[in-house]
């Protein structure tokens, strides 16, 4: 049962079998836990994992499902670390060597990795990406990890970039919207504005056509066309994927940055309640309608900006979103901006003591205290 990285926003695709009727309390647990993931609720998941886990602890699937709920909350060793206990426990299961690639994936490209380990894991990533996909040649995150190893590896170590748009061009035929998040990610690199813009939204058109029915390719067809500065045209593309999809939170999170950017306050009042009812454990959005007011300066909305951010912090922040620490710099920005010096600096200390590698954060609270 494959479970893995899709694409930013990022979600996990649930490629399995229909359940029978007839199934245990553990596997109904790890099925229940598998919709989850997919639709990128990992705090809900998580007990489910941790409960399969207690009762059977060597349950690879469980393993797997384990390390995808460290890797979603950025604890890149650990996810290492699980996804190696899955490959010992099933050394020719596909999906824990694919796990494993994923994991070594983030952490290499994260800034925590040095430049010495960064080699070794490049080396153990591209050994893992072409186990996972010799073992599964159809698996979606195989052909993904093999082809961002191509395109991102210098040639000296094997990069070849037309070995990397093949692998792009056979994930789109199997899943045209996963392929075209592999290959935006690939246009992305090219320098020109105008042209990296034509290409995605091309690409994300092409997603949507292929797949009308599909909430993520019309979230990345939104993304794309905001980026562009298409204001309308992306509103109409996430509204499509919250139609198809409700329970998902990119759409309602690229909307919040659309209302707040244009400064729909109203709209985005309204867009905020929908989002927490569709997805109540998720408050991104509240906290990038935060971020853009505070980026744009709306002097006028920095009140409701820190009860977003206030909000956001009131619970537990979910896997792929932004940590408590970045919100509490954040408010202490906001803080600052309303005059309110000490609260301000409160709020920049404790967003140092949550994480001691925000730099940014450190700044400020040098600048103010």
């Amino acid at each position: 049962m494959p479970l893995g990285r899709t694409f930013i926003p990022v979600v996990l695709t649930l490629l399995c079998a229909a359940t029978p009727v007839t199934v245990t309390v553990t596997a109904q647990q790890t099925t229940a836990a598998d919709a989850l993931i997919a639709d990128a609720h990992y705090l809900r998941a998580r007990p489910l994992t941790q409960a399969t886990l207690q009762k059977s602890p060597d349950d690879v699937h469980a393993i797997i499902q384990s390390s995808i709920l460290s890797w979603a909350f950025f604890h890149f060793d650990e996810a290492i670390t699980k996804a190696e206990k899955a490959v010992a426990l099933a050394d020719r299961s596909a999906d824990a060597h694919t796990q494993l690639t994923n994991a070594l994936g983030a952490k290499l490209v994260s800034s925590s990795a040095g430049t010495f380990e960064k080699m070794s894991l490049a080396r153990r990533f591209r050994k893992e990406a072409d186990l996972s996909l010799e073992l599964d040649p159809k698996s979606f995150d195989a052909i993904e990890d093999s082809a961002r190893f191509y395109w991102n590896a210098p040639s000296v170590v094997g990069g070849d970039r037309s070995k990397a748009q093949q692998l792009a061009d056979r994930l789109t035929h199997l899943d045209p919207t996963r392929g075209a998040a592999l290959k935006a990610g690939f246009a992305a690199d090219e320098k020109d504005k105008a042209k990296r813009d034509a290409a995605t939204e091309s690409i994300w058109r092409t997603a949507v056509a292929a797949q009308p029915d599909s909430a993520d390719a019309h979230a990345g067809l939104g993304a794309a066309l905001f980026e562009e500065g298409k204001l309308p045209q992306a509103e109409a593309a996430d509204r499509r994927a919250i139609a198809l999809k409700p329970t998902r939170i990119a759409p309602y999170r690229q909307l919040a940055v659309i209302y707040a950017t244009a400064g729909r306050w109203d709209d985005l009042e309204k867009l905020l309640k929908q989002a927490h009812t569709a997805v109540p454990d998720n408050l991104s959005p509240d906290y990038h309608a935060a971020r853009i007011i505070l980026t744009n300066n709306a002097a006028a909305q920095l009140g409701h900006a820190e009860q977003y951010l206030r909000a956001y912090l009131a619970q537990p922040a979910e896997g792929e979103e932004p940590s408590h620490a970045a919100a509490h710099w954040r408010l202490g920005l906001i803080l600052e901006k309303q005059g309110r010096k000490n609260d301000a600096v409160q709020e920049l200390r404790d967003a140092v003591h949550e994480d001691g590698s925000l730099e940014d954060a450190k700044k400020d609270l040098k600048r103010l205290s």
